[in-house]
């Protein structure tokens, strides 16, 4: 009885975690939205692991969705065995336009995104190489999020 007890509270710490920090609503309400319309989605990695000449890259690495909408921006991991890795977890998910702090390109080539009040970033993502590809990536994000920013300039 004491077992079923533990469990319980266990399930009910969980799932106030998970509501608290932001988790179970982030992915529900991504795909909830009636006006949520997807611009684009591009597969890439994560930028977390080690770099793609590493020799231990496959088993580390992981290559997932980036999805682009006029509401939002996510990442979703694929199947590469790197995807289950704690360290991957960090930077995956779905980000509102509305939280996002910064949207940062750096030289590895990797794009940051960071979350308002919080220092790492939320997401994610790089192609390793900075391909024609992945500078389309940038750009269509950049520009959805200024047409987000600008539709809801007056509703702070």
């Amino acid at each position: 009885m004491r077992c079923i007890k533990l469990l319980g509270a266990v399930t009910v710490l969980a799932a106030q975690m998970l509501s608290f920090t932001g988790c179970a609503h982030r992915r529900a309400s991504a795909s909830a939205a009636p006006n949520r319309k997807i611009i684009s989605t591009y597969s890439l990695w994560d930028g977390m692991g080690p770099p793609s000449t590493d020799r231990q890259f496959a088993a580390l690495g992981c290559l997932g969705t980036l999805t682009i909408s006029n509401l939002d921006v996510s990442f979703e991991p694929g199947k590469s065995p790197g995807c289950l890795s704690p360290i991957h977890q960090r930077t995956m998910g779905t980000l509102g336009y509305r939280e996002i702090r910064e949207i940062r390109v750096t030289r590895r080539p990797e794009v940051l995104i960071f979350r308002t009040g919080t220092n790492p970033p939320a997401l994610r993502v790089t192609d390793w190489v900075g391909a024609e590809e992945f500078q389309r990536v940038v750009a269509a994000l950049k520009k959805a999020y200024q047409a987000w920013k600008s539709q809801h300039r007056d509703r702070k």
